[in-house]
Formats: structure tokens, sequence, C-alpha cells
């Protein structure tokens, strides 16, 4: 993959300076403007609807029993959930008829923003806490979690300093720091998930642009010792790698989640119980709704519903990935692969937490899982890769040197 990214099948890369690097493919001008056409693609687009789709009917099933418990309203978390989706439908649609090119002058701005807001939960009065965390700012009666917004941040970040300078520059040493603070700041709240999946952008960057794989390797190692370390450091955390080894040495406590989540699989056999008749949504499963959502659809739909769910994110991967191939500038391509890697990495690791592969982590299903400020985010990086697959739309001949 990173050999095709940089060699590049439609742009390549010319040398113009120490550290430095260019597109070798310009885009076509007509009265002194960069032509900006083609369509984007289609594919993508059906699968994140079909995902969307899929995602509110979940919702719907999983929430209901606790929507009526707390407001006896069953389409409370429901409603929420569509306003924030068609929010994020629009935005998306928005931004894939916009030049992404045009973020690459905001890439330093956005991070500070972002960075700024995430430092400002960890500020008392500031910062809502819920459960322990303090992951969320409100404005009135919206909330949101910044450390959605570093997702994407970081990603434009790294990607238009990678897309200028060889991995080896000051410039990306620069980019790197602030993307680890990132990291670092969702770590405090605490939100471990997160901050792995902001890490994982940014070595599936760095891997893309070339950097030579012992350097991957070496900070492979030195992430899981850190991670590691902080762990142990947590009683919650190590709780949950505890109970993931075994999970019936506490049945009731730490054990509970992982317990519920497989007996919700199990139940569901080949074909699923039907839609709407889970029972372990029924206050035994944790957050039925948001992290375990991938427990309920097996219970419901079954080993099938599974499998097309599964087949749903491989196909994004896929088209995704494709974009990144066809794009034309370096900036396109990483922004792809980054876009693409974090969220088929997040819906990768919420499957194999709720199926017992990994412990407890706290990621959501993105598409699939309730949240406002990760479908409208999530959404906001599928507009921006749309926006890439229209640049590689374009005919030969509308493709000057």
């Amino acid at each position: 993959m990173s050999s095709k990214i940089l060699s590049g099948q439609v742009a390549q890369k010319n040398i113009s300076g120490a550290g430095t690097r260019t597109d070798g493919r310009r885009a076509s001008k007509k009265n002194g403007q960069s032509q900006f056409r083609g369509l984007p693609d289609r594919a993508i687009i059906t699968i994140v609807l079909s995902l969307c789709g899929f995602g509110l009917m979940a919702i719907f099933s999983a929430s209901a029993p606790d929507s009526w418990q707390s407001y006896q309203d069953t389409f409370v978390f429901f409603r929420k959930q569509t306003i924030a989706c068609v929010f994020g439908l629009i935005c998306m649609f928005a931004l894939s008829r916009q030049d992404y090119r045009q973020l690459k002058k905001w890439a330093w701005p956005f991070a500070i923003v972002a960075l700024a807001l995430l430092a400002l939960t960890m500020v008392p009065g500031l910062g809502i806490c819920t459960k322990g965390s303090s992951r969320w700012l409100g404005f009135g009666p919206f909330q949101f979690q910044p450390s959605e917004l570093c997702k994407l941040a970081s990603l434009i970040l790294m990607s238009a300093g990678l897309s200028q300078y060889f991995w080896w520059h000051r410039q990306i040493f620069f980019r790197i720091v602030v993307t680890l603070a990132m990291a670092a700041i969702v770590v405090k709240q605490p939100d471990l998930g997160t901050s792995l999946i902001i890490l994982i952008g940014l070595l599936s960057l760095l891997y893309a642009s070339g950097t030579h794989v012992v350097w991957i390797l070496v900070s492979l190692t030195a992430g899981a010792v850190g991670v590691w370390y902080h762990i142990k450091k947590t009683p919650y955390q190590m709780a949950r790698i505890l109970s993931w080894i075994n999970p019936h040495s506490s049945p009731q406590k730490d054990g509970w989640n992982i317990i519920q989540a497989q007996l919700a699989i199990g139940s569901g056999g080949w074909l699923g119980v039907g839609f709407g008749r889970s029972l372990q949504k029924l206050y035994y499963l944790p957050v039925q709704h948001a992290d375990f959502i991938f427990a309920v659809i097996a219970e419901e739909f079954g080993w099938l519903g599974c499998c097309v769910l599964i087949s749903l994110f491989l196909m994004f991967g896929y088209y995704g990935f494709k974009a990144a191939l066809h794009s034309r500038t370096l900036f396109g391509r990483f922004l792809a692969v980054g876009i693409t890697s974090s969220i088929i990495c997040q819906a990768l690791i919420n499957i194999m937490v709720t199926t017992g592969i990994l412990p407890v982590t706290g990621l959501t299903l993105p598409f699939i899982s309730y949240g406002g400020t990760s479908i409208v985010v999530t959404l906001i990086m599928v507009g921006i890769l749309l926006s890439i697959s229209r640049d590689g739309d374009l005919m030969p001949s509308e493709e000057s040197a």
C-alpha cells in the first residue's frame, strides 16, 4: 500500500529540496482557477447510507427499553440519533461538493482549535463528567466530544505535512507532537479507546508515507509498553484486562459485560431471534445502544446479519482505499488512507471487543452506535473521502501534466 501511495498510478512525486516533495501532476486550469469535477463514488454513498439505516434500526431496537424506563418514550434515543444522522448526511453531501485540497491551508488552525477544545474538557466546571470520564463540552442544550474532532484534525494535519515533506523532516516531527498531545489528553479523560484510534491513524499515515518499517515497529513497541504502564496504574482498566482473560472469575462485576455480550451473540444463532426480540438488551447488556450494539444485532439478526454488516464495512474499506489510490494528489491519497483506516480499525476493534477477542475499550461502532458527535464527525470524514473520490473521476484529457 505505502509504495503505491508514494509511487502513484495517477500522481507522482518530484523532489524539490531537502526533505520536501510536490505532486508531479497538477490540476488543469481554466481562467486561472483549478478545475474540480467528476462524480463522487456512488458505491461509498450506497454503503454509508446502508450503514446509517442499519444503525438507526439497531438503535431503535436496542434503546427502546432504556428509553421507556427513563423518559416514558421509546423514541427518545432514536429521535436524537436520527437528527444527528440527518445533519451529518447534509454535511457529508455538502463537503463532497467542495475541493478537499482547501483543507490543507486549514490544517494547523483546525488542529489547534481541536486541541484547545480537548484541553477544556479537563478544566473543572467546563468539562462535563459522566460515569467518571470528562469527555464532553456543553453549549446550551448541546453536548459534544472534542476527541472526535481530534481524530479528524490529526488526520488532516498529518496528511498535509506528509504531502509536502518526507517523514524525517522536522515539520513532520512538530505535527507528530501535536497528535501525541491529543492522544495524551484523551487518555487522561480517560478514554483509552479513542486515543488508540488517533494513534492508529497516525501510524497508518506514516506507513503510507514510506516510513521505514523498523521505526513503525519501534513505535508500536514503545506504544504498547506505554499503554501497559498506564493500564497497570489505572485500577478499572486493569480489572478489564483480568476480566477479559477470565470473565467467569467475577461474573457479577468486571466479567459481566463480556459474559452478557457472548450470551447475546450465542442466542442469535444463524438467523437471529427477530427484530426487536432481543432479551439481553432488557437491562442485561451494558450501554446496549452504544458500545455493545453489535451484540444486540447478533442476537436479533443472527450470524447472517453480522456477515452483512461486516461485509458493508469491508466494502467501505475497499472503496476507501481505492479512492486513495486514484487520487491525483498526495494530500488526497494520505487523507483517504487515514480516514478509511481510522473508521475500519474502530469498527474492527468494537466487534472484537464485543465478541471477547479484545478487552473492553469503550469504542463505539461507526455509523451504528448511538452518539451524536460520533455520527456527525464520521459522516464529515466520509464527505471528505467522497470529495477525494471526485478528484480521481476526471477524464484523462482533464489530467494535464
